[in-house]
């Protein structure tokens, strides 16, 4: 998968829940940002290709960092509410039109609030991983495979299902991107939907 479509899964797995709802615009950010932070390992690529073979999908794609990194991830923007910071600066610099109230920073917390910015977190870091399980090679790239139980075990997983870069994928999310745009009561409903057909063309 590609970092839009991973961001885009993320986003979407979280407003199928309905989340967004009782606990703010936020959880769908974090979801997306969850969802594409097991890449950092290609960082690797700016001290050289030779690293970055060996620690990209390895270093970040593996169960047990990509697990603890959300967590950390997900706990540094509970207590600090950096999304919406975030959030904020962009609208000074963009000059968009944001109602305060959706800018407001997080002054209150609670346990239950924590558990849920922890379970989005994990489950969309894990989406990335069984996401790069299935999408891999391409006509010239020969498969890459994950090490899941890294630093544990070297033992490679992949499941090909469809070519990196596949564009089909990507189409069916902004497709159900600007649903939700046209029609913003059903927002849930429209992510179980693109999920659905995301997981079908897939499979097909």
């Amino acid at each position: 998968m590609t970092t839009i479509e991973h961001a885009l899964l993320g986003t979407n797995l979280v407003l199928a829940t309905g989340l967004e709802k009782k606990f703010g615009w936020q959880t769908v950010a974090l979801g997306g940002v969850c969802a594409v932070v097991p890449d950092w390992d290609g960082l690797s690529l700016l001290w050289s290709i030779s690293l970055f073979d060996v620690a990209h999908r390895v270093w970040g794609h593996n169960l047990l960092i990509c697990s603890l990194v959300a967590l950390f991830v997900a706990a540094f923007d509970y207590r600090y509410d950096f999304i919406t910071r975030t959030a904020r600066q962009l609208v000074q610099w963009t000059k968009f039109s944001v109602s305060e109230d959706r800018l407001t920073i997080r002054t209150t917390f609670s346990l239950l609030a924590l558990v849920v910015w922890f379970f989005i977190a994990l489950i969309a870091s894990w989406s990335h991983l069984i996401g790069d399980l299935v999408f891999s090679g391409t006509a010239t790239l020969t498969d890459w495979d994950l090490k899941l139980l890294w630093p544990f075990a070297d033992t490679g997983f992949i499941y090909p299902l469809i070519s990196w870069g596949d564009v089909g994928v990507t189409i069916i999310f902004i497709v159900g991107m600007f649903a939700m745009l046209r029609w913003k009561n059903k927002t849930a409903l429209i992510a179980h939907l693109t999920l659905l057909a995301a997981i079908c063309y897939i499979a097909f």
